[in-house]
């Protein structure tokens, strides 16, 4: 009887050694970019934002980590880190490259400039920064629209032919384009489909127009073009 016992408890043994001897899984491997591009596809700028700051820690030297970086920020009302990613975008990226002509735009029209004031160093690589302004609140049934996406669109056959600003509304329906070079714009809030609004308006050296965005000049009573 003891024969059987005795061999039982040394296979029970080696069965543990077996087990406590088995190699780890390790965990799977994520490739952070890859997800953050997913993420930014899928307009989940939060996700991304989080996947783009792990894959920053492995490439540290990445434009495109960067730069969709100080993008996700934008979004996600993140102005300091924005201000961060945007400013490196400049220090590293070719002049003339997308991501600093974006970079450039962006801090001109945020970082608390006075939209009178004059701004060479970054006007004299950067055709599109002026020092005009358009400022106002939208609102629609009384109630500001938070986040809305707003352009100015240069007119064909002026000086402006060429240029696009784009931004979005505060979470109070505040918006305001800085640093915009002056002449005649389209202020509209759709480029295709059906706007709310499609406005003239004249961007004068030096100043910054105040226009607020309502029902009474939408598109349905007012339409410029």
């Amino acid at each position: 009887m003891r024969r059987p016992l005795a061999q039982a408890a040394i296979g029970l043994a080696l069965v543990l050694g077996a087990c406590q001897r088995a190699p780890e899984v390790p965990p799977p491997v994520v490739n952070h970019a890859a997800e953050a591009r997913k993420a930014i596809a899928a307009q989940q700028w939060a996700a991304a934002a989080d996947h783009l700051r792990a894959a920053l820690q492995q490439d540290p030297k990445s434009l495109f980590l960067h730069h969709n970086l100080a993008i996700c920020a934008t979004w996600l009302d993140l102005k300091d880190e924005a201000i961060r990613e945007f400013e490196w975008v400049i220090a590293h990226a070719p002049a003339d490259s997308e991501e600093a002509k974006t970079a450039r735009r962006w801090l001109a029209a945020n970082r608390d400039r006075r939209p009178t004031q004059a701004v060479p160093e970054v006007a004299a690589v950067d055709p599109t920064v002026g020092n005009s302004g358009v400022h106002g609140v939208v609102t629609w049934g009384q109630q500001p629209q938070a986040r809305l996406q707003l352009f100015l669109r240069g007119l064909r056959g002026t000086t402006t032919k060429d240029l696009q600003y784009m931004l979005r509304s505060d979470r109070e329906g505040r918006y305001g384009f800085k640093n915009v070079v002056p002449g005649p714009y389209m202020l509209t809030d759709a480029v295709a489909g059906s706007p709310k609004w499609r406005l003239r308006v004249e961007a004068k050296p030096g100043e910054d127009l105040a226009l607020d965005l309502t029902p009474e000049n939408g598109a349905s009573v007012r339409d410029d073009f």
